[in-house]
């Protein structure tokens, strides 16, 4: 099997709440194992100010058949809130496939992979698993353990010990509304003042669950549009990590929906460029022409103050 395109370039959204954390660094110790079995020696070390983890392939020790060859990390009672895109940074000295397996009740329900470009250098991969055979789909909770094959589970796996490779920011990431992803909401089923975190993006990229690469599109503008009842006039987005960001299926749908900040910033914008404000002018974040000693966000002579 082999890569046909690369993914789209990608941005990585920090926002605090905006994804269903599986691991990272912030609260492990350096040296230690980070959470993971011990296999492949994992190992958290520091790099540039993060700490990632470190694994070594090796040769295996217990008889268990290549089982030195992959990453796994118990997920415990994880639950993934209904999305169901998973995210990893990881840097590898090769290009290759990377294949991730999700153990459930024992037996592996989703088998993803992704294609690893860009050698010695840090890498977003998607694994998506809202797509493929219901069969072969994750639910929230229920899943044990997460196995990261850096060289799939073939001759490639043997043929790379001693291969260094660098994890970190492992991640369920979407949508979310109310604490859970909008994938799961059925259609027009959300209704008031609504507030969106996660993340919310556009993009592509290239995996596969049956041995054929398949090229997918996500638009998570779209998605959440779909979701939202025609009837929602306020929408809050400034927990959301976002990019290219594009709301006109929202506000096509959303008769004269308010999207806060990109609306707010929007006002700003036309308040500042419709004409220089002389000293006794001043207008709030709507647009909306106030007092100059009004209290809170104003903007006044071009410039916003704090009151």
């Amino acid at each position: 099997m082999k890569k046909i395109i690369l993914m789209a370039a990608m941005f990585a959204a920090t926002v605090c709440n905006a994804q269903v954390t599986l691991w990272n660094g912030d609260d492990k110790e350096v040296g230690s194992d980070g959470g993971f079995w011990d296999r492949a020696t994992p190992t958290v070390v520091e790099e540039e100010g993060n700490k990632v983890m470190k694994f070594t392939l090796k040769t295996s020790t217990s008889g268990w058949d290549k089982e030195q060859c992959n990453f796994a990390l118990p997920l415990g009672d994880a639950d993934f809130k209904g999305v169901r895109r998973m995210t990893m940074r990881i840097k590898m000295g090769v290009n290759h496939n990377v294949m991730v397996k999700i153990v459930k009740d024992g037996t592996y329900s989703a088998t993803r992979w992704f294609w690893c470009g860009n050698p010695d250098q840090w890498n977003i991969l998607t694994f998506e698993f809202a797509k493929g055979p219901e069969s072969d789909k994750i639910t929230d909770t229920g899943n044990t353990v997460l196995e990261i094959w850096p060289f799939e589970d073939g001759a490639d796996a043997i043929s790379n010990i001693g291969q260094v490779v660098y994890i970190d920011d492992i991640k369920m990431e979407g949508t979310m509304v109310g604490g859970k992803g909008v994938v799961s909401y059925d259609d027009n089923s959300i209704t008031g003042d609504v507030t969106a975190t996660g993340v919310i993006g556009k993009g592509t990229y290239q995996c596969t669950w049956d041995g054929d690469w398949h090229s997918e599109t996500y638009d998570d503008y779209a998605l959440l549009a779909s979701k939202l009842a025609s009837t929602v006039t306020k929408l809050d987005v400034k927990d959301a990590g976002r990019w290219d960001e594009d709301w006109t299926a929202i506000r096509n749908k959303c008769n004269g929906i308010k999207i806060s900040p990109v609306d707010d910033e929007t006002a700003i914008t036309e308040v500042s460029a419709e004409k220089p404000a002389s000293a006794s002018e001043a207008y709030n974040v709507a647009g909306q022409r106030v007092s100059p000693s009004a209290k809170g966000l104003i903007i006044q002579n071009g410039h916003k103050i704090m009151k």
